[in-house]
Formats: structure tokens, C-alpha cells, sequence
């Protein structure tokens, strides 16, 4: 089951996960297309989907798409979380419908899919759980707090657990991209940053095959591109107060950039 498959980093899981045959669950918000992802994939490579749609930001939508699968016996042996959002804002001018949105679907929505779903996770031999995080979880930065926040809990989150289930058959895998082009906003917040954004950007694609390789190999930490690896280095050999006026001043640019736009 793959969270957030109708575009982005979900919809390029899908794909690769599809090329592997694997027969897929797709889940993603009503309205993106899902319908036709799923069908393409099953056309290409012959292997059997099925589509739900949700807000998983709603607090019964969880515990809906596990009834879902368990009435239509539905089997599940991975569970990526991929499903989330991003966004640029001063904290003290964002509304609350931006707070909860954040905090709703990139943390509630990990834990509830993650808890409802472990123990038919637990029947099988060998079974994954992937969680999406980001680069960002591993930094404090402004205008991107709850953001790096929600990321950070997931990273934490998916440690954690990793040690309870240690010995059940089920594996814990996080991945930590940097930027990824999806969408018209995501593409406005890379291109703020300018030679930076180039640098670390990496494609859904890369992402997804990265990934899901790394999960089936029962890797935990998933970083794609070898740019991100120098910036986990740098985040340990550079002194807080000054990654918080590097930061400052690069996320300043992405928070003007998006000001006017829905971030």
C-alpha cells in the first residue's frame, strides 16, 4: 500500500513497484487521477491495483481505509507512508487550517496507518513498513518549522519502532530526500533557492527506485544523492548558531518566494 501514489514520490513508487510485480493499493486525495494510475500500471505490467480516495488529514480516515482493505481482504506486507505536505510560512501569520494540515497527515496519519496496519504486518514472514521523511527533519529551519518538525518526528518515530518490532519479521525503513519537483509550488521553492535548490534536488524517480531498494535490502536510513550525505556531515561540523543564520538566510528567499501562493 502506498500512500500519496498520484504523483510525486508516490506515484513514482507505484511504478517502480508495479515493474517489480507487486500488486499495489494506491491511496490519495479524491479528484488527482488515482483511478487512471492504477489502471495503467496493472496494463503495463500485468499485476492487480486497486484505488482508494481520502483526505487522510480527516481523523476517521485512517481507521476507513483499514476497513476498507479488511473487508475486501485485502493483504498487506509493506505500507509506505508517503502521503504528506510541504510548505513555507511565518509561524506567527499561519492560519490554523496550515498548522493542523501539517501536523494531521505528516504525523497522526504515519502513527494511525503504522499502528492499525502492524499486526497484519506481523503475520507475514518478512513484511516492510516505509516512511517518507526528509532531509529536512534533520535541521531547524525557519519558516519551515513545522515542516522539519513533522519530519524530524517522523524520522524519530520510525527508529523507535523499528526497535519494538526488531525480531517480528517486520522491517522499519525511512527515506530523506531533498527537494523534488511535483508540482507548480514545489518547483517555485526549489527554483528560490537557486544554485542551492539545483544542487540538492533529486528526481521522484531516483527517489522512489532509491527507496524501495533500500527497503527490500531492510536498510533503515534512505538517503538519496551523494550532495545530502556532504549536508548530514556538514549539519554535525558546523556550530548551531551559525546553521541557524545559514538557514535563516536561505529560507528567508523560499518564504518570499511563496508568499503569494498557497504554501
Amino acid at each position: 500500500m502506498i500512500t500519496g501514489a498520484s504523483s510525486g514520490i508516490g506515484k513514482a513508487m507505484a511504478w517502480y513497484c508495479g515493474s517489480l510485480g507487486m500488486n499495489l493499493i494506491l491511496v490519495s486525495l479524491p479528484g488527482e487521477g488515482l483511478k487512471m494510475v492504477a489502471e495503467a500500471i496493472s496494463q503495463k505490467y500485468g499485476v492487480k491495483t486497486c484505488f482508494y480516495e481520502t483526505d487522510l488529514s480527516a481523523l476517521n480516515a485512517p481507521a476507513a481505509l483499514f476497513e476498507f482493505t479488511q473487508d475486501r481482504q485485502l493483504d498487506v506486507s509493506i505500507l509506505v507512508n508517503n502521503a504528506g505536505v510541504a510548505g513555507a510560512s511565518v509561524f506567527g501569520q499561519s492560519d490554523f487550517k496550515y498548522i493542523d494540515d501539517r501536523i494531521l497527515l505528516n504525523i497522526r496519519a504515519v502513527v494511525m496507518l503504522t499502528r492499525l496496519y502492524l499486526p497484519v504486518l506481523s503475520t507475514h514472514p518478512v513484511s516492510h513498513i516505509l516512511n517518507v521523511g526528509s532531509m529536512a527533519g534533520f535541521f531547524k529551519i525557519p519558516y519551515k518549522s513545522l515542516y522539519c518538525s513533522s519530519k524530524a518526528f517522523v524520522y524519530s518515530f520510525s527508529r523507535a519502532v523499528q526497535s519494538e518490532v526488531k525480531g517480528m519479521g517486520v522491517n522499519v525503513s525511512i527515506v530523506c530526500p531533498s527537494g523534488v519537483r511535483t508540482n507548480a509550488t514545489t518547483n517555485l521553492r526549489i527554483n528560490s533557492h537557486g544554485r542551492v535548490g539545483r544542487l540538492t534536488e533529486i528526481s521522484a524517480e531516483i527517489v522512489a527506485k532509491k527507496a524501495i531498494d533500500g527497503m527490500l535490502r531492510n536498510k533503515f536510513l534512505i538517503v538519496p544523492g551523494k550532495i545530502n550525505y556532504l549536508l548530514l556531515l556538514l549539519q554535525k561540523l558546523i556550530p548551531g548558531p551559525v546553521q541557524q543564520k545559514l538557514l535563516m538566510k536561505e529560507f528567508d528567499k523560499e518564504v518570499r518566494a511563496t508568499s503569494k501562493t498557497v504554501v
